[in-house]
């Protein structure tokens, strides 16, 4: 009797076992749900830290919250930040603009069925300081990121750019062209969202936490490596806001 326990009682656990190996392998066998990103902008996305000699990109912190997040998502970011370029400004180590470098990778991505879920574009610091730019002129090229972007189906994550208290005083004429930048960019996301399923996010984070003109200087220098490129903390608390955002809006859409 006892013997005959011990039987069943062994058949019952190798189906008990077979089951879950059979759902485990099932799990496996699904494919993943994908989430892509694509970050394009200047030295502030490329992550520099100038005095560090190294760049600790937003984009590192944004992918761990993301994974933490959307346990189960697999999460895939493009950095294609090019130090010193901007809409007319050119690359320091790689000459050239940024919109022929976000076109070819949303091209890209589009190309192999595999286009992006989002594009994060933070630009037109090294036009408006550099190149003595207006806001106008960095709209253009702006709006012509964010159409490509669109057109492929892609979310857009538009920053203004942060201030620069290290490179110009507050009351330049300079510092009042990237003041004037975030209502445009506001105006196109309105004029832009509601025609298609995919939509332009502004992240206006100078009027959140990156406002570093109001910031005491032993504050500022918390966040900022050299008044214009940010500490590592600076750079991690970036990827968290706009993991946040993301992470939101993504839920949002399943």
């Amino acid at each position: 009797m006892a013997q005959r326990i011990s039987i069943q009682h062994l058949l019952g656990s190798f189906l008990i076992s077979t089951l879950i190996l059979s759902s485990l392998a099932a799990d496996l066998r699904r494919p993943r749900q994908q989430l892509r990103i694509l970050a394009v902008g200047d030295s502030i996305t490329e992550g520099a830290v100038p005095s560090k000699g190294y760049n600790h990109p937003y984009t590192i912190e944004l992918k761990q919250q993301l994974e933490e997040d959307l346990q189960g998502t697999r999460i895939y970011i493009d950095n294609e930040g090019v130090g010193g370029a901007g809409i007319y400004a050119r690359g320091f180590r790689r000459s050239t603009t940024i919109p022929p470098v976000a076109a070819a990778a949303i091209r890209s991505a589009s190309d192999h069925n595999r286009p992006f879920n989002y594009v994060i574009v933070m630009l037109g610091i090294n036009d408006l300081l550099r190149e003595g730019k207006s806001a106008e002129d960095v709209k253009s090229g702006l709006q012509q990121i964010y159409s490509e972007a669109l057109n492929a189906g892609s979310n857009v994550i538009a920053i203004p750019p942060f201030p620069a208290p290290g490179f110009v005083s507050k009351d330049d004429y300079k510092e009042a062209e990237r003041k004037k930048l975030a209502d445009p960019i506001k105006g196109m996301a309105a004029d832009a969202n509601g025609k298609q399923s995919a939509r332009i996010i502004v992240m206006d984070l100078e009027a959140d936490r990156f406002n570093f003109y109001n910031m005491d200087p032993s504050e500022r220098s918390r966040w900022l490596d050299d008044g214009l490129h940010m500490t590592e903390m600076g750079y991690n608390i970036l990827g968290r806001q706009i993991a946040r955002v993301i992470d939101g809006d993504w839920k949002k859409r399943r």
